[in-house]
């Protein structure tokens, strides 16, 4: 009697607690969870591992790929594996993170029966490219926006002041521009925020972002019922508050 095989890999903490502790062979799925090593690498080297096993007529290990494909994919996996343990260490890898994002609508092997020529060619310089252009057109949709900036008094003036501008129709622009903001609010003697403010459904929406590694945007929002990180906040503000934390417009 012949068993399938099923092998599940995960690298995310939370996939430990879901995960039966007693996992017997035969038909059952083994998991394997590695916290250091992302899932797309552990596939590879575990399908690479298991053909070499297999010889060729003439007594030749088989490999996984040709000698053509395997630097071109390891490089690749070594990127995804810098974003997916959230290292973000090698050089362009939030440029390598929007190239590859934007393969994931084709990753169906039922509605793209090329997928798996398409993959192999996928070149981690070719999807960095691609990120840098789609970094370079956001920011300069940005810019367009940012010399409408106005001075804004945090939590009317209890967190100080920043630059802010309003971004309405343009709220998908809101970490560029708050991050261009944040540096120019600091260069004018401001606090390192930069203040999203546009309507959305009805409500006015604040985005609070920053560069600076030391400001903490948070304390903000939470205190205004909202929340986020350090350096990427937001909450939903009343236009009566709001107007009290306008300061003379300058631009």
């Amino acid at each position: 009697m012949y068993f399938s095989l099923i092998v599940g890999f995960d690298h995310r903490k939370s996939a430990l607690s879901k995960i039966p502790l007693n996992q017997s062979s035969g038909g059952s799925p083994t998991f394997h969870v590695n916290l250091e090593k992302t899932s797309s690498v552990a596939v590879y080297e575990h399908f690479s591992s298991r053909l070499s096993e297999v010889r060729s007529n003439k007594g030749d290990a088989i490999n996984l790929l040709n000698s053509t494909f395997q630097d071109r994919v390891g490089n690749v996996l070594k990127y995804i594996e810098d974003g997916d343990l959230h290292r973000w260490s090698l050089p362009d890898i939030r440029a390598f993170g929007i190239g590859i994002n934007q393969w994931r609508s084709k990753l169906n092997c039922i509605t793209n029966p090329h997928m798996y020529e398409q993959l192999m060619g996928i070149c981690a310089g070719d999807l960095i490219a691609n990120g840098n252009s789609h970094i370079s057109n956001r920011l300069a949709a940005a810019h367009k926006l940012l010399d409408k900036f106005f001075k804004i008094r945090l939590g009317r003036g209890l967190y100080g002041e920043c630059l802010g501008v309003r971004a309405d129709g343009n709220s998908d622009l809101s970490d560029e521009i708050g991050k261009e903001l944040s540096k120019q609010s600091a260069a004018v003697g401001l606090r390192p925020i930069g203040a999203v403010v546009y309507l959305q459904r009805k409500n006015l929406k604040m985005c609070l972002r920053t560069v600076d590694a030391a400001t903490d945007t948070s304390e903000v929002a939470k205190a205004y019922g909202g929340g986020g990180s350090p350096s990427s906040s937001s909450f939903i503000i009343q236009m009566d508050e709001y107007n009290q934390w306008l300061s003379v417009h300058s631009s």
